[in-house]
This record gives C-alpha cells, structure tokens and sequence, in this order.
C-alpha cells in the first residue's frame, strides 16, 4: 500500500504538469471558431454544428465516465485513456484541415476531455485533503493563465503572419500535452471501496445512468436547485456562442492577434487577479450564492460586448470580466461534486455535471444561432446577458435543505 505522502506527492505532480503542458493546446483550442470563420470561412450552419457539438457530445462522456461508480478501479485508465484519445485528432492537422474535420476533432476532444473530469477529481479526492486540493486547483489555474498570457505575447501575431500556422501549432500543442501520461501513469491509488449509496444495476445499461442521476437530484435538492441555476447560466452563454464569433469575424473585423491579446492577456488578468478571492469565497460564501455572483460576471461578457462597435478596447473589458467570471467557474464547476459529495463517492455528482451541459448544449446553441441569423449578433448578446441574470436572480433564492441519503432498495425508481 502506498502511504499518503506518496499518492499526494504523485498527485500534485501530475497535476502540475497536466495544466503547463495542456495550456497552450486549450489557448488554441479557444481560438477554434474564430479560426473556423477567420481562415476557412465556415458558414453560420457550420459554426452552429460546431457550437452545439460541443456539449451536445457531453451526454456520451457522461455515459463514458458512468460506470465509475461501480468500477472504481479504473479511475486511473478512465482518466488516461481519455486524455490520449482526447488529443490523438489534432496530430492529423498538418494533413487534413477542412471545416468538417475539425469539427469532428472538436467533438472526440470535448467527449473525452469532459469524460476524464470524474475520474480526475476523485483521485483528486482520494490523494488530497479538502484545503490542499482547493488550493492546488486554484493556484494551477492561476500558473495556467500566467502562461497563457506569455502566450497571448506572439501566438496572434504569428497566426496573423504565417496563413496556416494555426496546424503547426495545434500539431506541437497536442504532442505537448500528451506527455502528462508519463506521470499519470505514476498515480498511486488507496485500496477502493464500492458507493454505498450506488442504486441496484438494472439489466439496461442505456437507462442505468440516468437513473442514478434522477436519483441523486431527487434526494439532493440542494444538488439539483445547484445544477438548475448553472443550467440557465449556463444556457445564455451558449446562446450567443455562434453570435459573438461571427461578431468577431465580419462586424467588428477582428485579427488573430486582436483576439489573442484579448483571450490569452486581459482573460488572463481577470483569472489571475480574481482567483485567489474566489477560492477564499468558497470556504465563507454559500455555494448557491457564489454561484450567482460567478453568473452575474458572465453576464457582464456580452454587456461589454455591446460597446465593442465604438471601441475595440471593450472587446478587452468583455474578456476580462469574463475571466474574472470563468476564475470562479473553474473552480466551483470542478470542485463541486466533492464539496456535495461529502464522504460518498463525487464522481456520480461531477457526472451529473457533464450531462447537465450536454442537455442545454441540444438547444441553446442552436437556438442562438437561428436567432443570429434571424436578427444579428446585437439582439443575440442582449437575450444571452438577460438570460445570464435570470440564472443568477435563481441562484439568489434560498437553498433547499439537504435530504437524508435514501437506501438505495428504497430509491424512488426502483429497478
């Protein structure tokens, strides 16, 4: 058995290295539709299946990463396998770079890149104690951005200078980021125990998760009134999704570089500078309303945005308030299925996690991008920040209580 300073120490390592060697493949990766739209001309049908692949593809990873809580002994190869396969798309960039194809490699990266999350916050869990694992997490992030915004430095400017760079760079990012298996791979684990509030296995293995998630929100309310307000959040973000980048490319004109300053630096600014007030908040604010207050920031995105017609410099505001927004995101979107999950097993509440983005992603990008076209951009940031402020007046109502856990032989849906 390995003792506990060991699995901690294996564990931060691995960590460490995931988030400095994955930042520059996730900088990229943020300038995707941009890149659709700017370099290959993606139409707005296009940039709308983009869009809605993303999450859409979220309910495979929830499928993906389900049976862990009654598997539990492949957290380590779940959360491995999904970060080779997440990646292995982009090595083909130098070869083949039409629209559709990256579409497809955006969907493999978003189904396993969600589908690794359960298995990495459990071991997470498991290795670390809650103050430490809060604090590494944040502080990573924040060394994440700082890297990010060297990065902001030249990226644009060299996707501005060299047509085609951007499949060079994805090619080596990719290759980067795939070396954190060498330490994954290293990962001790403590001798794992079964769920014990894990309902019975059904013969169906296509409804099993779903029930285990309907379950869990039933008996956790606080969970699911949680889960509610990020959902219409959350929705408003991906509403304006196809909006903004077209906002981006045709109405605002936008270079690599005017948008890599923007994403990399002042998003960069705002996590940096906000983080460490964020991870404070978690121990002093309820969780309902830090999460409101988080919303509230996203809102703000497509308000600054609005102004971005009379000065470029907005485009700098909005990302700025969104990384101020997405600091506190970050951290409660992937630390709250441990801090519901208390001494059970969190990988089942991260889970429910991935299949809440899964299901707003089957309309709300869609929908924006219908609206776009039907209006413009203009009218889709406003109903985006509306619906943004409706998410967050929800999260401001007071929290339900926490139900006892109910046996799993007397759940509400049986077998």
């Amino acid at each position: 058995m390995h003792s506990p300073v060991k699995r901690s120490f294996f564990t931060r390592l691995a960590l460490v290295w995931m988030h400095l060697a994955n930042e520059p493949f996730i900088a990229l990766y943020t300038l995707l539709l941009f890149i659709l739209r700017k370099d290959l001309n993606a139409t707005i049908f296009q940039i709308s299946v983009f869009a809605t692949l993303r999450p859409v593809i979220s309910v495979f990873s929830f499928y993906w990463s389900s049976n862990l809580l009654r598997q539990r002994n492949k957290l380590l190869s779940n959360l491995m396998g999904a970060w080779v396969l997440a990646r292995i798309p982009f090595l083909c960039l130098p070869f083949i770079s039409n629209v559709w194809y990256l579409i497809f490699a955006a969907g493999i990266y978003q189904l396993f890149s969600r589908a690794s999350i359960p298995s990495m916050m459990e071991i997470l869990k498991l290795n670390l104690e809650k103050k430490p694992r809060e604090k590494l997490f944040s502080r990573l992030y924040v060394i994440s951005f700082i890297e990010s915004i060297v990065l902001g430095l030249f990226v644009g400017k060299l996707l501005d200078m060299h047509e085609g760079a951007w499949m060079v760079l994805f090619f080596v990012a990719a290759i980067l980021s795939l070396t954190s298996i060498i330490i994954q791979m290293r990962i001790p684990l403590p001798p794992l125990k079964a769920d014990e509030n894990a309902l019975p296995v059904t013969t169906n293995r296509l409804l099993q998760p779903l029930k285990d998630c309907i379950h869990l929100m039933r008996s956790r309310p606080d969970f699911a009134r949680f889960q509610w307000g990020f959902m219409v959040g959350g929705f408003g973000l991906m509403f304006i999704t196809p909006a903004v980048n077209i906002y981006y490319a045709d109405i605002l004109n936008l270079t690599h570089d005017d948008l890599a300053i923007a994403r990399y630096i002042w998003m960069g600014i705002g996590v940096v500078l906000s983080s460490f007030l964020w991870r404070r908040g978690l121990d002093k604010i309820p969780l309902n309303r830090m999460t409101a207050f988080i919303i509230l920031g996203f809102s703000l995105f497509p308000f600054a945005l609005l102004f971005a017609g009379i000065s470029l410099f907005w485009v700098n505001v909005a990302f700025l308030f969104y990384g101020i927004a997405q600091a506190g995101s970050h951290l409660v979107w992937n630390l709250s299925g441990t801090l519901f999950a208390k001494n059970e097993d969190s990988s089942k509440f991260s889970g429910v996690n991935i299949l809440m983005v899964g299901l707003r992603g089957i309309v709300a990008p869609v929908l924006g991008a219908f609206f776009c076209d039907l209006f413009n951009p203009f009218p889709t940031l406003v109903t985006g920040m509306l619906i943004c402020l409706l998410g967050a007046f929800l999260m401001l109502r007071p929290a339900p209580k926490e139900l006892p856990a109910l046996h799993p032989h007397r759940a509400p849906l049986g077998n």
